[in-house]
């Protein structure tokens, strides 16, 4: 068109004025793309590509949260490698040669074999399952799971929330892209000076802050173990603390559960937030607007490319098959499927496939317990190992334990 535009000016006819007005307009919006700012780097994968353009040869990334054996190799947990084995043995059978995509949703034995995992095995809570009180989608890992969970609560339930300071860098990042946008404060987690919780001042904050007169409530994030980035929890107590405020308040807990196992070696022990937000002797009505876990299998099956994980949204009591309410999960389970769709449409099946035969198969399920246990073991080695040989107090003990060398 341009071409054709400065041929007739050439020639003795003149230009109309809709000819030069397309001219313009073309030449205006060329230039847009031109205007695009620099983004910049992410807080934990910029600084990995600062460590690979380093020339030290005595460099150690310390950047993203991956666990390397003996021989500084990613390599499958002997469990995982099984469980790829038996999927490589059975590429005839339909169930596991399947390459078609899977539902909105997830597959339907993943959402069995994870919700036994995280509501019976972990946190010895089956009831939940049996009442029907659980509405489950599978993820991409954790960083999916909260993302959506933020669409949908912001959509629906919530427009402000309150995470830790100091957080995972890429938290601010999902919650502002997906419905919270500048909605987004902190609230006092760790102080830096003596590296312990705040947590005086953590309660304190949660009252100061409440509105009664607000129509919405507050969406609050917490990190269910091995915060990210400080490595410092809570114990037992000052979690019944604060969980105790949180219900109160009557706000709405996101959990992210992207470490489970890596605190203690056992996967079980490390549900201990879990657990008690779903202390029904405690908290005996539930969580009035639903309670939000994002889970992941990045971590403790180091399935990280893979991106496997789960939302499970537990719905207060009452949702029984038949009951009036129980309604209430088909309609939630309506609109998470709505927002996937728009989003990536279904999930990856590799990863879950793999997830899903360990959580299935007995043996391969204590072979994975083993395995988590095995690689904590061997962290807390290497830390001891550090603090040998820097003499460095902090190493081993566990109340001011850095997050970089914890998980």
């Amino acid at each position: 068109m341009i071409r054709s535009l400065s041929s007739s000016s050439s020639s003795s006819s003149p230009i109309s004025s809709s000819s030069l007005l397309t001219l313009r307009n073309i030449r205006y919006f060329s230039s847009l793309i031109k205007n695009i700012p620099l983004a910049p780097a992410d807080k934990i994968l910029g600084l990995t590509s600062e460590f690979n353009h380093d020339q030290n040869n005595k460099k150690v990334n310390l950047t993203v949260g991956i666990y390397k054996d003996a021989f500084g190799k990613v390599t499958p947990f002997p469990s995982v490698r099984q469980a790829q084995n038996l999927l490589n043995k059975n590429h005839s059978n339909s169930k596991y040669n399947n390459l078609s995509y899977l539902p909105i949703t997830g597959c339907k034995d993943f959402e069995t074999n994870v919700t036994n995992f995280l509501f019976n095995d972990s946190i010895n809570k089956p009831t939940l399952i049996e009442d029907n009180r659980i509405s489950f989608i599978q993820t991409l890992s954790g960083t999916g799971a909260i993302s959506i969970a933020s669409t949908f609560i912001t959509k629906f339930l919530s427009n402000e929330i309150i995470i830790p300071n100091y957080s995972w860098a890429n938290h601010s990042n999902i919650l502002q892209k997906n419905g919270f946008k500048n909605n987004i404060n902190h609230y006092p987690y760790y102080d830096p000076i003596t590296g312990k919780l705040s947590i005086n001042k953590w309660k304190q904050y949660l009252r100061s802050t409440h509105s009664s007169k607000s129509t919405m409530p507050r969406s609050i994030l917490l990190h269910a173990s091995c915060h990210n980035p400080t490595g410092v929890d809570p114990t037992l107590k000052q979690w019944e603390e604060i969980i105790d405020i949180i219900h109160e308040l009557k706000m709405i807990p996101i959990i992210d559960m992207a470490y489970q196992g890596l605190e203690t070696g056992n996967l079980f022990q490390d549900c201990q937030l879990l657990k008690l937000c779903l202390d029904e002797s405690r908290y005996p009505k539930g969580w009035k607007n639903g309670l939000f876990l994002c889970q992941s299998f990045a971590k403790n099956m180091g399935l990280y490319g893979e991106r496997v994980g789960s939302l499970s949204i537990v719905l207060p009591p009452g949702q029984e098959e038949g009951s009036p309410e129980s309604v209430m999960k088909d309609k939630i389970n309506s609109q998470l499927k709505r927002i996937v769709r728009g989003m990536y449409s279904s999930p990856p099946g590799y990863g879950s496939k793999i997830a899903n035969i360990i959580l299935s198969e007995p043996d391969l399920k204590l072979r994975w317990i083993k395995d988590v246990k095995f690689m904590v073991d061997r962290l807390n080695q290497v830390r001891l190992m550090l603090y040998e040989r820097l003499n460095w107090n902090d190493l081993i003990n566990n109340e001011l334990i850095m997050g970089c060398l914890f998980h």
